[in-house]
């Protein structure tokens, strides 16, 4: 099922795309169905068959283009990105993890839905979309196996991973600091590095998601999917979930030895790459990182195999 949160007529509907391509809300045909997408996650799978059956022969009343459409989940506990997560980008990396993926989080006032705006200032600089795989957890998930945590899944949707390189390097970070010499023991002067995506990357509307949940069973193999991206036509990203340097089920397991997944929960896998790069005035970094939507003056879309298109304008404040 591509299961979806919108508003027609003024009311928030927990809805369906019905076989003749329109939107239905569930409850229509269900009157005691949950009211939103976290009730109807958390309610467990025998819910979602009953769901499933109730609207197997029932036509959409909606057509897409008449709602607003919200973020198919709005308040998820929290929301994990996976860092560079990508062999792509093997060639831009100095230094990573070897055994292990790096993840950061975004909070859920980030989201946005389809056919809404990014928000951008000019002080933002440089901002680029990141074409993502989104995983959305069905049941409670701590220190699981990777076989455990693709149980746990829920369904699939798309993210845009929207950051500001130009907030990054103002939030950035070199620093003096002593470490013990591996031979001698002794206390040895260092520099470090680090920098801190509170800003440029969770600020509001920097999560754009949707239009659907597609719901597991439509993705046998969350390994075999395309991923495009386009600023009005320019593909400036074409890629493939195979490349992910972890895999969906890896970095869920990962993720869940320190965090607790809860239902609702989004793990977003990492930025395809690929793509029309030839920006003189972008950086040079291979893939869609080099795409700048600051006073871009048009629309992204993100396309993955079997989940549909996200599409989402720039508003410059």
């Amino acid at each position: 099922m591509k299961l979806a949160t919108f508003v027609a007529n003024g009311n928030k509907i927990l809805g369906v795309q019905a076989a003749n391509g329109r939107l239905l809300d569930i409850r229509s045909v269900f009157p005691s169905a949950p009211r939103d997408m976290a009730s109807l996650i958390e309610a467990g799978p025998e819910v979602l068959t009953m769901v499933q059956n109730k609207i197997a022969k029932a036509e959409g009343t909606y057509a897409p283009e008449d709602v607003s459409w919200l973020p198919p989940i709005d308040r998820p506990s929290k929301m994990a990105f996976l860092a560079l997560n990508n062999r792509s980008l093997d060639a831009v990396k100095i230094r990573a993890p070897t055994d292990h993926p790096a993840f950061f989080l975004k909070p859920f006032t980030a989201l946005t839905g389809h056919g809404s705006a990014v928000r951008l200032r000019q002080t933002d600089g440089l901002t680029h979309p990141e074409p993502e795989l989104g995983v959305v957890i069905g049941s409670k998930i701590s220190r699981a196996t990777p076989s455990e945590a693709l149980d746990a899944i829920f369904g699939y949707s798309i993210i845009n991973d929207v950051t500001s390189v130009g907030m990054r390097e103002e939030d950035s970070f070199s620093f003096r600091f002593f470490k013990p010499d591996a031979a001698t023991g002794a206390n040895e002067p260092a520099v470090g590095f680090t920098t801190y995506p509170g800003r440029y990357k969770a600020s509001d509307t920097f999560a754009p998601m949707g239009p659907f949940i597609v719901t597991r069973d439509e993705v046998p193999n969350p390994a075999d999917l395309t991923i495009r991206c386009w600023m009005d036509d320019r593909l400036i990203a074409s890629d493939h979930t195979g490349n992910y340097t972890w895999s969906v089920g890896d970095a869920l397991s990962h993720i869940s030895q320190t965090m607790t997944l809860l239902p609702g929960d989004v793990v977003s896998m990492g930025t395809a790459v690929g793509g029309d790069n030839d920006d003189p005035d972008a950086p040079d970094i291979p893939g869609v990182t080099r795409a700048n939507m600051l006073n871009f003056n048009g629309s992204i879309h993100i396309e993955i195999e079997r989940l549909g298109r996200l599409s989402v304008k720039v508003a410059m404040q």
